[in-house]
């Protein structure tokens, strides 16, 4: 339940009346428009229902179809819309004759009069039944049956009339109006997405104690033997037509009135599948008790034919392929979003792991030394991040080297600056203790570690990582070569005092050559190719729509 003042479209709920088995229903302000400042009554379809894939396509194409429906008998949607999870259907505010009653606690017991609204038969009959009488029930009836056959023209079913989805208003003549109200919200609850066998039920988990109430109050105004998994038909709305009317004359005053002939109609109307029930809308209106000529209120007697039966078939069948084609594009536009989506994700990898490689070296990328196998990796950072390198021979307890070492990697002055450290081979004998030892929290000191620091230049060009020097505790050693020895590490104090014996030399590490291709390259391309065939198949489907509206 959204609170007072929440926002739903162009309008601001005021106040909330209810929950039914179609949604969620608010008493709203228009905040925008020619509207602005009336008064509205705003239907919310369920979350878990407008959430499913393919309902907003569905939600539209349905709503667009009910905003043509107007005339004799239909309420009218006034306006629809979505605004991010909110589904809503907007229509004109009925207020209502005001009505004095006096409500009978549960002790049997009249309570103090109170002032009521009537907007709809429940209210009529909930509160002042002793007003119905048959020429009211006769002028309600008329106005709904010419509703329902403009509806049923149009190819579709209400499919869950009852007393609250029934508004009416009285007139001092002792006469009055009716309409049917929330249209098409029977199928629009009924949605499937795409791929699912069963119209999911209205008996789902979203639906609270009121919202139960009211699809069991919707149920004893179906036929007998369906389901309210079934897509709505022609004959749910008459046979609702008559558990109406035997309802309400079920609560109307019997005393005072007559209703022997309404009794028969509405029992005729409610056995659907008997042998002497209406075939349509058109026989339920000339059937009404007092009604006359049925022409003069727009309804066409027409027989029953098998072309006539084909026509509508043909009618319902085109909604069904406009229905499934709106599915269907949903789909489309789905699949053709989310290819796209994750093409972009796999270009945008492709072009930040560009732009890193101008400015860094190729991060878990080895670069190693031509004929040797010392070598260097780096993990991925702007600033700073792990490094693996080679422990040198120096630093090794048996001279030899050789072994990878974990380290860190920091920019410091435009270089790489590699920090590794080894643990000290310790002397048993002399400490009295085994190396394991002293390997664990609080067992060592940064003495018990040899550490040691590489600087290294990164050159984009050659791709190459260049050792500029290797400081540690005790000397900076430099790159240099003497004579034609290998180039090799000397203490930077020894090259100056070589007396240019020792010149300074390059140490490169180059990049491995991985080869192949850049795979997300290769999935971006591919997604975005996935992306443009759904959406040529989405061009090609929505000219199909039109086609088929045509």
């Amino acid at each position: 339940m959204l609170s007072s003042g929440t926002r739903i479209g162009p309008t601001r709920i005021l106040s909330w009346l209810g929950e039914g088995s179609t949604g969620q229903s608010y008493r709203c302000e228009a905040t925008e428009g020619e509207d602005r400042g009336s008064l509205l009554y705003v239907k919310l379809i369920p979350r878990e229902i407008s959430e499913k894939n393919g309902f907003e396509d569905f939600f539209q194409q349905e709503c667009q179809t009910l905003e043509q429906l107007e005339g004799s008998g239909i309420w009218p949607m006034k306006s629809f819309g979505i605004m991010k999870w909110k589904h809503w259907v907007a229509y004109e505010w009925l207020e209502g004759e005001s009505v004095s009653c006096s409500p009978v606690n549960p002790d049997g017991e009249a309570e103090s009069s109170q002032v009521r609204s009537v907007r709809s038969l429940a209210d009529l009959m909930e509160l002042a039944p002793e007003k119905l009488t048959p020429p009211l029930l006769l002028a309600f009836m008329i106005d709904l049956h010419r509703g329902i056959y403009r509806i049923h023209q149009s190819g579709i079913a209400h499919g869950n009339l009852k007393p609250s989805n029934v508004l009416v208003r009285l007139n001092e003549a002792g006469g009055g109006e009716a309409w049917v109200t929330e249209l098409g919200f029977s199928r629009l609850v009924k949605f499937r997405p795409v791929g699912m066998e069963e119209p999911s039920s209205p008996e789902a988990s979203h639906l609270n104690q009121d919202g139960l109430i009211s699809l069991e109050e919707g149920a004893r105004y179906r036929p007998a033997g369906v389901s309210e998994r079934d897509m709505p038909e022609d004959f749910w709305d008459i046979s609702a037509f008559g558990k109406l009317v035997q309802w309400a004359i079920g609560l109307a005053s019997e005393d005072s009135q007559d209703w022997t002939a309404w009794k028969a109609w509405a029992k005729r109307a409610s056995d659907n599948g008997q042998p002497d029930a209406f075939p349509s809308v058109a026989h339920s209106m000339q059937a009404l008790p007092g009604i006359g000529d049925i022409s003069e209120y727009g309804v066409k007697m027409e027989e029953i034919s098998e072309e006539l039966k084909l026509d509508l078939e043909a009618l319902k069948a085109k909604r069904e392929r406009e229905w499934a084609l709106s599915e269907k594009l949903g789909n489309l536009r789905f699949r053709r979003n989310m290819t796209g989506l994750v093409s972009l994700l796999f270009l945008a990898m492709y072009l930040f792991s560009s732009i890193y490689l101008f400015f860094q070296p190729a991060p878990w990328t080895e670069y190693s030394l031509e004929d040797n196998a010392d070598s260097y990796q780096l993990g991925a950072g702007l600033w700073s991040g792990d490094a693996w390198g080679i422990v040198p021979s120096a630093y090794d307890e048996n001279g030899e080297g050789g072994q990878d070492v974990v380290g860190k990697w920091e920019r410091e002055d435009g270089l790489f600056k590699l920090s590794f450290r080894r643990f000290k081979k310790i002397n048993d004998k002399e400490s009295g203790k085994k190396l394991w030892q002293f390997i664990g929290s609080g067992s060592t000191t940064p003495d018990d570690y040899v550490v040691w620091h590489d600087y290294l230049l990164y050159d984009r060009s050659r791709e190459a990582l260049i050792l500029v020097k290797r400081v540690n505790e005790n000397d900076v050693f430099i790159p240099g070569r003497e004579g034609t020895r290998p180039v090799m590490l000397y203490p930077e104090q020894r090259i100056k005092n070589s007396g240019r014996k020792i010149e300074s030399a390059e140490i490169a590490f180059f990049r491995e050559d991985e080869g192949g291709v850049s795979w997300t390259l290769f999935f971006g391309l591919g997604f975005l190719l996935a992306c443009s065939i759904y959406w040529r198949e989405v061009i090609k489907l929505k000219a199909e729509q039109v086609k088929s509206v045509e």
